[in-house]
């Protein structure tokens, strides 16, 4: 099998990957292929942690059957946890984004998927894309 692609997964696509079907099976099959390498950083598992308790989100997982330790676990087994020495200051409007770059950066990320405007806008960061995930599952099913 060829080099995997790596990748850093915004907290808005982890959460859309486990509240979203269609989502949630192409990004599987991506998974399950074995031609992607997610990577995460404590600091976005911090984030994700939060995100999971807001009480919308929340409800929609208990209606799934799903709790925000499971989603966590999952994101665990299927992650590779990196801790980046580096810190940015790169992302003004919103400075909890940074993680994901510094993510990207210490892991030599291929692409961060995002759903975020002010990831997207700056479309690359070094050697790392910065792609919707309907991007990136067109791109890398090619």
């Amino acid at each position: 099998m060829g080099k995997k692609t790596k990748v850093v997964l915004d907290t808005n696509i982890w959460v859309s990957i486990f509240l979203n079907k269609t989502l949630s099976n192409e990004f599987g099959k991506l998974l399950e292929s074995g031609r992607i390498k997610v990577f995460v950083s404590e600091e976005i598992l911090k984030e994700i942690s939060r995100v999971l308790e807001y009480p919308k989100i929340k409800d929609v997982l208990v209606k799934s059957g799903i709790n925000s330790k499971d989603v966590l676990e999952e994101i665990l087994r299927i992650s590779e946890v990196v801790n980046p020495d580096v810190k940015l200051e790169v992302i003004k409007e919103d400075p909890e984004d940074n993680r994901f770059l510094e993510c990207a950066l210490e892991s030599r990320a291929n692409y961060i998927v995002s759903g975020d405007k002010h990831l997207l806008k700056f479309r690359k960061f070094g050697d790392t894309e910065i792609i919707s995930a309907r991007e990136f599952i067109e791109r890398i099913e090619l």
